[in-house]
């Protein structure tokens, strides 16, 4: 795990498959995408998935912001997380804006 200050801003993605939180679609797998503090603190988080034709979906996963990404899901580091480019997340926050 990467030593971070509390409030340094980092962007990570992690894996999913199953159905999505929206509901729209069953047995999809994609991506979870968090802007997080440094100590875990979620601050925006995204789930992204690509439909059976193409189409790339982002939806805002509003009920984890605030919630402590370590905490929440009880791991001590970040070996499950993709750690990414601000750009990378800022393109899947674009995907819901548009």
């Amino acid at each position: 795990m990467k030593s971070r200050a509390p409030h340094e801003i980092w962007y990570c993605k992690e894996y999913w498959n199953g159905d999505s939180r929206d509901g729209q679609y069953l047995n999809g797998e994609g991506y979870h995408y968090f802007q997080m503090k440094g100590s875990g603190e979620i601050l925006k988080a995204y789930e992204f998935y690509e439909t059976d034709d193409g189409d790339e979906k982002a939806t805002p996963l509003e009920d984890m912001i605030g919630l402590n990404w370590f905490e929440y899901f009880g791991y001590k580091d970040d070996e499950l997380l993709d750690i990414i480019a601000d750009h990378d997340f800022f393109a899947i926050e674009g995907l819901h804006q548009n």
